[in-house]
């Protein structure tokens, strides 16, 4: 790995006192930063041409953004990512209750966010490149779920120009587990409008069915004939208009097996236009597409307004309110046993 180039630098201080790092890998190509607060991926700088670079993620120039944020731009997402219908759930019989902060839902932890927390860094070198490990112990009620949980979350690059994003958890309580990074990804770069008239490419020929609540039925659909088939090369705009809102939904990853744990092909974006293309894999049952759909104008990087749908979002995860469906893809860890996932953005340019 004589290739990939690590830097850590000061990226900012709480109002606590509490000094915040960023961290730099470059493997001469490319290269990404990430930060210990809230384990957030804060920039993805890819060939332009002309020796110049362009930042594939939207997010913010400085530490007080992220602060300030409540829309976890590259943020690291648990204890459990997505939504829980009810704000509850149980386990052997005994149930718990969450917080309420997306009405009747719990979304991606509640009120007290991982993204909000310090994390502890490392730098290391893995099987997948190099790269920075952050690591916490979330306690016992936190968020209102049970058990003390030690997490790792390990950001690596390597000289093929892959990201790989890997999660690691044990406990000493039976809780639902379900970490995912939200990501917002433009490939013509953040500040490049709306990603409409980016490619797309799934392999996936299911998607779960989602009320109007915004959480499953418990049903899985085919993609056939369905705004959700992009199971052929589509520019967004030819499915996204036929949406009322646009995309905010969880794909079946193709040929999931709990018991075999190994990476699969989702698909890829693309921007035609630059060339610059993003493909994704992963080790989890589901990925969540959504189209940034909520974007209204948040002052960004260079004092850039984010507007709606100037983003997509491939957040690698378990089903969404998967501890009150016994059905699908099992998210309760239990002591003895250790929570891990591999997600990789694999870039071109």
């Amino acid at each position: 790995m004589a290739n990939l180039e690590l830097k850590k630098n000061i990226f900012g201080m709480l109002s606590d006192g509490s000094e915040i790092e960023l961290y730099t890998v470059n493997n001469g190509k490319m290269s990404f930063s990430s930060t210990n607060y809230g384990c957030t991926l804060t920039t993805i700088l890819l060939p332009a041409g002309n020796g110049k670079k362009v930042d594939v993620l939207l997010g913010f120039s400085t530490l007080e953004g992220w602060v300030m944020d409540g829309l976890c731009f590259g943020t690291g997402v648990g204890r459990f990512a997505n939504r829980i219908g009810g704000c509850t759930f149980e386990i052997d019989g005994k149930k718990y209750q969450l917080d309420d902060n997306d009405s009747g839902r719990t979304l991606h932890g509640g009120f007290d966010r991982w993204e909000k927390k310090v994390w502890s860094p490392r730098e290391v070198e893995t099987q997948y490149g190099r790269g920075v490990e952050y690591s916490r112990v979330s306690p016992d009620g936190e968020q209102g779920f049970p058990g003390n949980l030690d997490v790792k979350q390990i950001f690596t690059l390597n000289e093929d120009n892959v990201l790989t994003l890997e999660y690691y958890a044990t406990t000493d309580t039976p809780t639902p587990v379900n970490i995912t990074n939200h990501a917002y990804f433009n490939m013509k770069g953040y500040d490049g409008g709306t990603v409409k008239d980016h490619e797309i490419m799934f392999k996936s020929d299911k998607v779960l069915e989602i009320g109007e609540d915004h959480l499953p039925s418990g049903k899985i659909l085919d993609v056939e004939g369905t705004p959700f088939d992009f199971r052929t090369p589509r520019l967004l705009s030819t499915q996204i208009e036929k949406l009322k809102f646009g995309f905010d939904d969880c794909y079946c990853v193709p040929g999931f097996d709990e018991k075999n744990f190994t990476l699969r092909e989702f698909g890829y974006v693309k921007d035609p236009a630059s060339g610059r293309k993003m493909s994704v894999k992963t080790t989890q049952p589901g990925i969540q597409f959504y189209t940034a759909n909520f974007l209204n104008g948040e002052k960004g990087k260079n004092g850039h307004p984010y507007g709606r749908q100037e983003a997509l979002c491939l957040e690698t995860q378990g089903y969404p309110d998967a501890p009150n469906h016994p059905e699908f893809p099992n998210t309760i860890l239990r002591p003895g046993e250790t929570y891990h996932q591999v997600t990789q953005y694999v870039f071109e340019f």
